[in-house]
């Protein structure tokens, strides 16, 4: 693993490109998922340890390493430098997989249609991970600065590497107590409506 700059600044975007590549190339049979993808404009924020942040843009459907928060970010990801490590280790270069793993989709994209849903969210929440080495990040919806959080969701690590997967959906862990939330249950009820809803 590599420097949180090396990876929000370079991996994360070559990957997040990567996939906007491999629709264009399937061609006129990717072409309608391709229009949606080129039409999501905007920004995410990351905040490690309260004190390095990087700034994401994504203009027609590709991704960059921005100076600032131009735009104002769609979300925020706020976590400390372990929880970078383990971040990498579970998700790889595509931290927008946490979003994915919620819709129980590993081929999960934004589209203009669930963005506006997610700019309708104004809160904050914690996903914790349990299990032998723990770890967690916040996910912060509206302006700066990042408050704390007012939910908590809670998930052993074998079910969040199956809804990363798509091999566990959000209901079926809800139902099976694989997840447990804590607090206000806003936040996180309409984030998964809205990354839950159709292309």
């Amino acid at each position: 693993m590599g420097s949180a700059a090396s990876y929000f600044e370079k991996r994360v975007p070559e990957a997040w490109n990567r996939r906007l590549a491999e629709q264009v190339a399937r061609g006129a049979e990717g072409a309608e998922l391709l229009g949606k993808m080129r039409a999501a404009d905007f920004g995410l924020e990351v905040v490690v340890a309260d004190s390095e942040r990087y700034h994401l843009g994504v203009a027609q459907g590709s991704m960059r390493a921005l100076p600032s928060a131009d735009p104002q970010p769609v979300v925020t990801l706020a976590l400390g430098e372990a929880d970078l490590g383990r971040l990498e280790e579970t998700v790889g270069p595509s931290p927008m997989s946490l979003l994915g793993g919620v819709a129980g989709n590993p081929d999960f994209v934004l589209t203009p249609a669930r963005l506006d849903g997610l700019r309708e969210i104004k809160g904050t929440m914690r996903i914790e991970v349990t299990g032998e080495r723990p770890w967690g990040v916040v996910l912060h919806f509206g302006g700066p600065p990042v408050p704390a959080p007012t939910t908590t969701v809670a998930i052993g690590d074998e079910a969040f590497q199956q809804l990363i997967a798509g091999a566990l959906d959000l209901q079926g862990a809800f139902m099976s107590q694989k997840l447990t939330l804590a607090g206000d249950v806003e936040v996180p009820m309409k984030m998964a409506m809205a990354i839950m809803s159709p292309e």
